[in-house]
């Protein structure tokens, strides 16, 4: 049996700050566990968590307790939450086997700057520091990547440290198709750069854009067939192609939308959640991002294919539950730029790199090329236009 009981919890916890002698991490953590009826009963005596060992950290404690068989999230989400604010230190609980209570000296930092991030070798990018130290992502293993977040807390940030990693690490063979639409406000200034393939502002250039890509996932696919590939990991290609939607809820269709513009969006939706099904294994790269997680925005073919989910602070918790599958990110204090909740097979906070556009072009500019201006063709329903 284990029994979480908050009302006790509250006298248990008055009952350790009345104390004048301040006592041991152990000491707090197993009165926590007696106050709240943390454990189980071996026939009629009630058996709590034993410490059976304990590990120093970096940045902490690592406490291993014996306990019950089978402890749900349900239950470790308010003892995490209690033993932190009793412990006043950050606390992070796993549960496999033994429970496993990591306390630690130091919070994250407010904000961790992109010179600081340490040097790796291959498809990787940095998430950012959590409380462990410095996490990344490796793309090879994990393609495609959704990201939400309210306007000015991090996302675009987070877009650009990636792509400056990127290209610093891999300069020959990585290659960005981008999907701006925001105007191309953020990344038009970044079009020269031989990495950059392609910047399209608005809902007609990325058709353009998508539709010359779905071609390329054909052609790569065939390439795939021929050679008996199913996974570019396994083969010669170097090359890696990186699409960026940056505010996606841009494609989504409109009520007020004329037929001609909901079918362009559509098209483009269809196209993207292809590639997000499609892509991973002939190398291409889907990172989708949205300021507005709606179901409309973040369609289930994309959400289902982007096994790492980034949240920067959201307004509400139906946001968070679309972006990331929970709540949480509603919770992210509203002073903290480039804090995010991490999704992959657990939860974690990280605090994210910072990145000015000054620093990004400073490393990057040395890359800028002149490049050939070619007309574009804007679809139009069923024709095309020169414009």
């Amino acid at each position: 049996m284990f029994e979480v009981l908050l009302p006790v919890a509250v006298g248990g916890a008055a009952l350790i700050f009345g104390r004048k002698k301040p006592m041991e991490d152990t000491q707090l953590i197993e009165l926590v566990f007696k106050n709240v009826g943390v454990g189980y009963k071996r026939d009629k005596e009630f058996v709590y968590p034993s410490l059976v060992d304990t590990n120093e950290l970096d940045n902490g404690t690592r406490y291993i307790y014996q306990t019950v068989v089978g402890l749900p999230d349900k239950v470790l989400a308010p003892l995490n939450e209690l033993l932190s604010k009793t412990l006043n230190k950050p606390i992070r609980l796993e549960y496999e086997n033994f429970l496993k209570i990591m306390v630690y000296d130091e919070s994250l930092p407010e904000i961790v700057h992109y010179q600081e991030v340490p040097k790796e070798k291959g498809w990787l990018v940095p998430l950012g520091r959590h409380l462990d130290g410095w996490e990344f992502h490796n793309f090879e293993h994990t393609p495609h990547m959704s990201v939400a977040g309210t306007t000015r807390f991090g996302k675009t940030v987070m877009l650009k440290n990636m792509m400056t990693y990127l290209i610093e690490n891999h300069p020959d063979d990585v290659e960005f198709i981008i999907i701006d639409l925001k105007g191309g406000l953020e990344f038009d200034k970044y079009k020269n750069l031989k990495q950059v393939k392609s910047v399209s502002s608005d809902g007609f250039e990325a058709l353009e854009t998508l539709l010359s890509l779905n071609q390329q996932l054909d052609e790569q696919m065939r390439l795939f067939k021929r050679k008996g590939w199913t996974n570019i990991v396994d083969t010669p290609i170097k090359k890696r192609t990186f699409i960026i939607v940056d505010e996606a809820a841009g494609l989504t269709p409109e009520s007020w939308m004329d037929t001609t513009e909901k079918k362009m969006l559509s098209h483009c939706l269809s196209i993207l959640g292809r590639i997000a099904k499609m892509g991973g294994g002939v190398g291409f790269r889907l990172i989708y991002c949205t300021q507005y997680p709606t179901n409309d925005a973040m369609p289930r073919s994309i959400k289902q294919t982007t096994d790492i989910k980034i949240a920067f602070r959201l307004p509400y918790n139906y946001a968070s539950e679309v972006a990331i599958g929970e709540y949480g990110a509603e919770k992210i204090p509203s002073k903290l730029k480039g804090r995010a909740i991490v999704k992959t097979h657990e939860t974690r906070e990280f605090q994210t790199p910072m990145i000015s556009d000054k620093e990004m072009w400073k490393r990057v500019k040395k890359y800028a090329i002149s490049k050939t201006i070619v007309k574009k063709e804007t679809r139009t329903d069923d024709t095309f236009e020169i414009r």
